[in-house]
């Protein structure tokens, strides 16, 4: 299954059926505009189905759009790396990019020992994550990638 697929299951599992189903579902009823029109964005996705961009426009929930719009980014950077460029770096919410002390902290919250000194040293060795972005010379990281990161280093 493709990662853009599994993202979209994720938020709305009710429409696993639906995508999962080989052939194209012959009654869709129980499913909103909205629910439809994702529906098919994921069959796009898994079985090159054809999909109209308008429906994103026509029927998504505009609060899903940007959502949408982002597994467009994943499914053509990620699952089929048709795009050959670097994806995209989009930041919802600013508080999810991390600088070092951001880093510290969050590692801390989880029980570890660290301060903006260790983070830096760790960067330079290597034993962290690849900074997300370099912003004034200094690194920042997707608190995403850092969650992650921390849930490997407790296994």
């Amino acid at each position: 299954m493709k990662n853009a697929t599994k993202e979209i299951l994720a938020k709305c599992p009710n429409l696993a059926s639906y995508v999962n189903a080989k052939d194209v579902p012959s009654d869709w009823t129980p499913l909103n505009e909205h629910e439809q029109a994702l529906t098919a964005l994921a069959r796009f996705f898994e079985y090159e189905e054809t999909f109209d961009l308008n429906r994103l426009f026509k029927e998504v929930d505009p609060d899903w759009i940007p959502f949408a719009l982002e597994r467009l980014l994943t499914y053509f950077h990620d699952d089929t790396y048709l795009a050959n460029t670097q994806k995209p770096l989009i930041i919802n919410n600013p508080s999810d990019l991390l600088s070092q002390q951001n880093f510290a902290e969050l590692m801390n919250e989880y029980g570890h020992n660290m301060d903006v000194k260790k983070i830096h040293m760790y960067r330079k060795r290597g034993k962290l994550p690849k900074e997300t972005a370099m912003i004034g010379g200094k690194p920042y990281w997707i608190k995403e990638d850092v969650q992650h990161y921390i849930q490997s280093e407790r296994k």
